[in-house]
């Protein structure tokens, strides 16, 4: 009997030592791979593996009016996460647009423009004139009157092209 229970209380220093261990903290925040790198959800901003093609129908030649245009580009610009703070996303500082379809002004016509994005995130979405390198003139584009655009998980599933309208004669705010 003295060695069965020796034997018994053996597994039950285990059984308590596995869950103390067990317990406390996670050595890893929720969002974060083995490597310490977000993982790819909605508000960590990392590329998932179907694009969201956002399109506008761009009134090129009307575009093109501004002195010195020579090109019109759809122009994406994440400034945002999903979710707000403290949800686990990085955005690039200063602010970068994923540049999309471009026409020249050259003999244009109105245009559907477009452009892939591949991270989750609140964008501003502009029809960028441009003149040579520079930008001359931006007018913001949105769903519903709204200057932002929101890409989360659920449209990503979805796959969607995304139609935006003329929100304003102007650049997002």
């Amino acid at each position: 009997m003295k060695g069965w229970r020796a034997f018994t209380g053996g597994w039950v220093l285990v059984g308590l030592v596995g869950l103390v261990a067990g317990c406390g903290e996670d050595p890893e925040p929720s969002g974060a791979s083995s490597t310490g790198e977000p993982s790819d959800d909605s508000s960590s901003g990392v590329m998932n593996t179907a694009p969201v093609i956002v399109a506008v129908q761009a009134d090129v030649p009307v575009a093109c009016t501004r002195a010195g245009a020579t090109r019109v580009e759809l122009h994406a610009t994440r400034f945002g996460c999903v979710n707000p703070p403290p949800a686990p996303c990085t955005i690039a500082e200063p602010l970068r647009p994923t540049v999309g379809e471009g026409v020249d002004c050259a003999g244009a016509s109105v245009q559907d423009l477009r452009v892939e994005l591949t991270q989750a995130g609140r964008y501003r979405v502009e029809v960028v004139t441009l003149g040579g390198e520079d930008s001359l003139f931006a007018s913001c584009w949105g769903e519903a009157g709204e200057t932002e655009l929101l890409v989360d998980d659920e449209r990503f599933a979805a796959n969607p092209t995304i139609e935006v309208e003329l929100v304003q004669q102007s650049a997002c705010e």
